[in-house]
């Protein structure tokens, strides 16, 4: 039986990583040859080669299959540069924390949110944090759980509001659970629908058209098991998308349907954009919360907003 290649305590050490190893497999993350990851970073194929080769010299594997001038990254050269990766965020963002006290603020943290908390949650979160905390800079990003936990995993964003997926991924993230996000039907003013009488059935709603989250997102999978459980037909008119402002303008040209977190549905049928069809249907959705990297060492400012992000979620936590 062949004995298991296995990593000494000291390897790191050994390899004496240098800044240009980190570039490298970065560059080689993001380029299919190694020319083109060599030309990133202003150095000759040659020397690109030789990094490469020290990588795996000490190792002992390969981190990448040759096909042809191509190279395709390998389960070990995917570890190696995820955390390649990692190191180069952190050293990104130790520069701007220095750069933000040399400038007199307090740091820059990027939040990530579904629409929903974005509207209730996160609104009064931030203006705490810029009344408490005025040089703390945001950067406030939104979209669907399944993009947003990307951006978590590749360091896009410091903090998390969504739902962890099902996969062992979550594993490697921190979760306090925030509780179920309300989901509502709604479509146009003045929509045909509204002239029926209520509760509108889902058997009324099928033949029109509807706008919902990309396949694989919980609203959307939800609203298809309901379809399934009445044995009903699925609509045949769908449109993908993961915009809240393509989803409201395509609502506002056509009949079609959408599902909506109840509080941007709210939100939105105050002045009128929309309508929420009141309906015998149920969208309960699996619960969301705060997720960060486990693997990560926050900073200060970080922990500052997670402070606050949870202090203006108690209520909602059971705290």
């Amino acid at each position: 039986m062949q004995e298991k290649h296995l990593l000494s305590p000291s390897w790191f050490v050994d390899i004496r990583l240098k800044f240009r190893h980190l570039q490298l497999l970065q560059a080689l993350s993001r380029h299919n040859t190694l020319q083109s990851a060599a030309e990133s970073l202003g150095l000759a194929q040659p020397a690109a080669s030789r990094l490469l080769g020290d990588l795996e010299d000490v190792i002992g594997l390969p981190l990448f299959q040759r096909e042809g001038r191509r190279l395709v990254i390998n389960a070990y050269g995917s570890v190696l540069t995820r955390h390649a990766n990692n190191l180069l965020d952190e050293l990104d963002r130790t520069r701007d924390e220095f750069n933000a006290l040399l400038s007199g603020g307090a740091g820059n943290v990027s939040i990530g949110a579904i629409d929903g908390p974005v509207v209730d949650l996160l609104t009064t979160a931030v203006i705490n944090i810029q009344r408490d905390n005025p040089g703390i800079s945001l950067e406030i990003r939104t979209g669907s759980s399944i993009g947003l936990f990307h951006d978590l995993m590749n360091g896009d964003i410091d903090i998390m509001i969504g739902r962890p997926p099902e996969d062992t991924r979550s594993m490697a993230c921190h979760y306090t659970p925030i509780g179920e996000e309300p989901m509502v039907i709604a479509a146009r003013q003045n929509h045909p629908l509204f002239r029926k009488a209520t509760p509108v059935r889902l058997e009324d709603m099928a033949p029109f058209p509807w706008v919902l989250q990309r396949k694989g997102g919980k609203s959307r999978s939800r609203l298809e098991s309901i379809f399934q459980d009445r044995n009903l037909p699925l609509p045949k008119d769908i449109i993908g998308s993961d915009s809240l402002v393509m989803t409201l303008a395509y609502l506002e040209k056509t009949d079609a349907l959408t599902v909506l977190s109840a509080a941007v549905a709210n939100q939105q049928a105050k002045y009128r954009q929309i309508q929420i069809v009141s309906s015998d249907v149920n969208i309960a959705i699996s619960s969301y919360g705060i997720l960060m990297l486990k693997s990560r060492n926050q900073s200060r400012p970080t922990m500052t907003v997670l402070d606050e992000l949870e202090k203006t979620l108690r209520p909602a936590i059971g705290g």
